[in-house]
């Protein structure tokens, strides 16, 4: 019996002992629901994002049904990949928490002072929306922590998809054009004019014609530039007073002609593009632009192809064919 109790009694001082232990942890799961939202609030009604990472800032803002950048001139950001974020984070769960103490959010860089990523969703009128981004357990998983909760949790999301420079946000497709509605390109040794549905090149001698389809890839070329960034407003004064290493004139069937200017800085891998619409100097990749250069006059031009006798359904030539060789046999 005396065996008996104390092997009973080394049981309960075990329990005390852990009971104790898991209160100074400071762990409290009360009223947990797995299955709740991250975070409760509405996409429709968010008018505002902000994304830091500790040394940069960015602001998104919406305004008459498309997003922002305010601090980058106002340019217009990539409304696809702002609504893909917003609806990622909508759709986050907490799951069981990771820890709970207050010392955990420095571990998983998840504390107001540091964090990997600090989003904060802006509201008409309701409070703000504030999320820590921290460490990553593992592929595609991040720890997170709201800001009125000490919780810490891990969730599916990569830490890039909010990344906290301009250039990740802006509308890269800003430049495109339909190339159906180009009336009129301008290039150093050439013109195409548009003629019915296709472009011909202007000013051909009478045996050449134009290479149709070199032509219209022209143009889809330039229709279809997409910008990789922007440039720093402080560098443009460079630029301003300089010549351009290409310069191209497009017409459209309605708007004003467009003139691009293209510039090389040197030692980089991409031109800088000042279009005439648009204020800001654009960075567009080399690749992108070098084939455009090379296209000359005679690229896009050829000797013209003789015309044959056209044959009947029957297979015999044409009675106007017929007729050329029997005067020439006379």
């Amino acid at each position: 019996m005396k065996k008996w109790i104390t092997i009973l009694s080394g049981l309960l001082l075990a329990q005390l002992v852990l009971a104790v232990a898991v209160n100074l942890m400071g762990e409290n799961y009360d009223a947990f629901e797995p299955q709740e939202p991250l975070l409760a609030f509405d996409v429709k009604a968010v008018e505002g994002l902000r994304i830091e990472d500790g040394q940069n800032s960015l602001l998104l803002k919406q305004q008459d049904g498309q997003w922002w950048l305010p601090e980058s001139g106002n340019f217009p950001a990539d409304q696809d990949a702002v609504e893909r974020l917003l609806d990622e984070l909508a759709v986050l769960e907490k799951g069981w928490p990771v820890a709970t103490t207050a010392g955990a959010a420095k571990r998983f860089k998840v504390d107001q002072n540091v964090f990997e990523r600090k989003l904060t969703l802006l509201g008409k009128d309701e409070a703000e929306t504030v999320l820590y981004v921290g460490t990553s357990p593992g592929f595609r998983k991040v720890h997170v922590r709201p800001a009125e909760e000490e919780a810490v949790y891990a969730v599916a999301f990569n830490t890039w998809e909010a990344n906290a420079k301009a250039d990740d946000w802006i509308n890269k497709d800003i430049l495109k054009l339909d190339g159906d509605q180009v009336t009129r390109v301008e290039m150093p040794g050439f013109v195409l004019e548009r003629d019915g549905e296709a472009l011909k090149v202007a000013d051909l001698d009478a045996q050449e014609e134009t290479k149709r389809e070199e032509a219209r890839a022209l143009v889809d070329k330039l229709a279809d530039l997409r910008i990789q960034s922007l440039l720093d407003s402080e560098a443009e004064s460079e630029y301003q007073q300089a010549e351009p290493e290409l310069e191209i004139k497009l017409a459209r069937k309605s708007g004003d002609p467009l003139i691009y200017r293209f510039f090389k800085p040197e030692e980089e891998d991409y031109y800088l593009l000042k279009r005439s619409d648009w204020e800001p100097y654009f960075k567009v990749a080399a690749f992108t632009l070098e084939p455009i250069k090379k296209i000359g006059r005679e690229n896009l031009v050829q000797a013209k192809t003789k015309e044959t006798p056209k044959e009947t359904a029957e297979g015999n030539v044409s009675a106007e064919a017929e007729l050329d060789t029997a005067e020439v046999k006379e």
